[in-house]
Formats: C-alpha cells, structure tokens, sequence
C-alpha cells in the first residue's frame, strides 16, 4: 500500500484527525469527573498514598506511555499492532472499535493509585500536545537543554506538579536563591494553570505537525503543507495568508527534537 505521508495513507491520515476532537473531549471529560467526584467517595474508592508522580515527566515520552501500557495490562494488543504488516492501520481499527473494548484487570503489579497517576499524567502530557505540539516531557528536555523559562512554565500550566519535577526544583532552587522576582511572577501566572482562551480549534493543526515531525515530514513544499491542512484534513481554514501562516508553524514545529 503506498503511503502518501510517511507511514500514512492520505485516507488513514484523514481517520486519525477526524478522531482527535472526540479524543480531546474524553481527555477533558474525564478531568472534569475527577475533579467533580465528592472528597469522601473518592478518598474511599482510592484510599492509598499518592506519593509524586511527577517523575514520570522527567522520562521521554514513549517510556512514560509503554509505564501506562503495561499498568493496564495491554502488552499483547500493542505487540499485535507492532507486529501487523501495516501498523497505522491496526491502530485504527483499534479506535474504530474503542467504544466496544473489554475491560480487562491491571496489572498485578501496580496499585489502583498508581493506575490512575499514571493514566492521569498521560492524559495531562497529551493535551499538552494539543495545546503546545509536544508533550510535558518535551517541554522538561528543552529546560534541561536550554534553560527556557518559557518550557517550564508551559509545563507547569498543563499540570502544576510538574513543580516538583527535579529539573523544576533546580530553577525554582536558583530563583529562589536570587530572589528572582521576574521568575516567580512567571510561577504565579503558570499556576493558574492553562490559558482559557478558546484554543479548542487549533488543536487538530497542533498534533498534525506533529505526526508530521514524528513520521520525519520535514520538507513539505509550502503549496503541499497548504493542501494537506487546508484541503485534505481540513484543520486549517483556507484564507488569505494561510500558506505562510502554515509554513511558520510548520518551520517552528520542526525545531522541536522529541515528542
């Protein structure tokens, strides 16, 4: 089968995004649950010590999603997807059919806290994907690497426990130290936690650029970037400027090392 987009077919690559606005919605959703769910019952069904996930950030991403695959006991149906002679596909006839999967128990070796921590995080870093094109792990690595401010905060916006990240403290350590007012501003704002602006509309356009960084797409000619997020997945309003508004975006996006 050719693949128009790297490892995707035009058709699959249509799939995929036509999906993610029901992805996000469920992502919000279930935030929305946890936060809403009265103190006494929660603290009855999860009664356990919480401890700090927030480590799991400081690890890429792909090792923070195989922790979640394997807390949920779903080693075989990644391996069969990975083995498939055509993976994209397999993964979508998984979401084609995510409505009607079996629940099946966690992996014995994780408690129920450390189940949720663990889908809780995942859920954060995707919707730090929406809303920033790369996940809270991204975000921490850019810190390390180049000391941007900028990364931190955003990271702590998609989830405040970031702040006790070990790459976090050390900033938090030296501001601190420095008395460094501008810095602590900053913190302050990030601590609010995401912007509400209504962003909801670009985040299928955010993750395109990603797939596209992902699957090594890093030379489309500005005419074809424009065909693609404009005519074929629709992520992208056709209007005056659209192409050079798409080729910044997509030159921005290519800087980013990691997921």
């Amino acid at each position: 089968m050719k693949k128009d987009y790297g490892k995707l077919t035009a058709d699959q690559f249509q799939e995929f995004i036509q999906i993610l606005p029901e992805v996000f919605a469920k992502l919000r959703e279930a935030d929305e649950l946890l936060a809403l769910t009265p103190k006494a019952r929660f603290d009855k069904v999860f009664p356990g010590d919480w401890g700090d996930y927030s480590h799991l950030y400081e690890l890429p991403f792909d090792e923070h999603l195989s922790w979640v695959v394997l807390a949920l006991n779903r080693q075989e149906e990644v391996r069969d997807v990975a083995s498939s002679s055509d993976p994209q596909e397999a993964a979508l006839a998984m979401l084609r059919q995510r409505d009607e999967v079996e629940d099946k128990p966690q992996h014995e070796a994780f408690t129920d806290e450390e189940v949720l921590t663990l889908i809780y995080s995942l859920n954060r870093t995707m919707q730090s994907m929406a809303t920033y094109g790369r996940s809270i792990s991204s975000l921490l690595q850019d810190l390390r690497e180049n000391n941007d401010h900028d990364s931190l905060f955003k990271a702590i916006r998609m989830d405040r426990t970031v702040i006790g990240c070990p790459t976090a403290m050390r900033h938090l350590a030296r501001a601190q130290i420095r008395s460094d007012k501008r810095f602590f501003k900053h913190l302050q704002a990030a601590l609010k936690g995401p912007s509400k602006k209504p962003m909801i509309g670009l985040e299928p356009m955010r993750y395109v650029l990603l797939m596209l960084r992902e699957m090594g797409l890093n030379d489309l000619s500005e005419k074809d970037l424009e065909h693609l997020m404009v005519d074929l997945l629709k992520v992208y309003p056709r209007a005056p400027g659209a192409a050079k508004n798409l080729s910044a975006q997509y030159q921005r996006s290519k800087k980013i090392k990691t997921i």
